[in-house]
């Protein structure tokens, strides 16, 4: 039987193109502890999480982390809007295993805000 590697999957190509943005978060920074040896968080921001649903994948849920000072829109701009739709570029995936689960962390450079066409 063939062996499978991670990088034989293409996880940021079977992303959904219509990503529906219902919730923004901020992103906690972490520093190792010398003592502990444990990464703690340091009470700063690290950038932001938006969390996406993919309407062309069955509304399936992703959050993907961009590092940024600020965010492109605000969770109270957000929910004022109503539904908003947003691009991605330079979409990276790193699998990982948390609980003995494999899990998926997604981060990209810069976040975008789809123009609404007129009905």
């Amino acid at each position: 039987m063939a062996e499978w590697k991670m990088r034989d999957f293409d996880l940021v190509g079977q992303l959904g193109t219509e990503l529906l943005l219902v919730e923004v978060s901020p992103k906690p920074k972490y520093q190792k502890n010398e003592v502990t040896g444990r990464n703690e968080r340091t009470g700063e921001i690290d950038g932001y999480i938006y969390e996406v649903l993919m309407k062309d994948k069955k509304y399936k849920s992703i959050r993907v982390s961009v590092q940024s000072e600020s965010p492109i829109i605000t969770q109270a701009e957000l929910d004022r809007l109503g539904e908003t739709l947003v691009t991605f570029e330079g979409v990276s995936c790193n699998p990982y295993v948390s609980n003995n689960f494999i899990a998926l962390s997604f981060k990209a450079e810069k976040i975008n805000l789809k123009k609404k066409q007129p009905a």
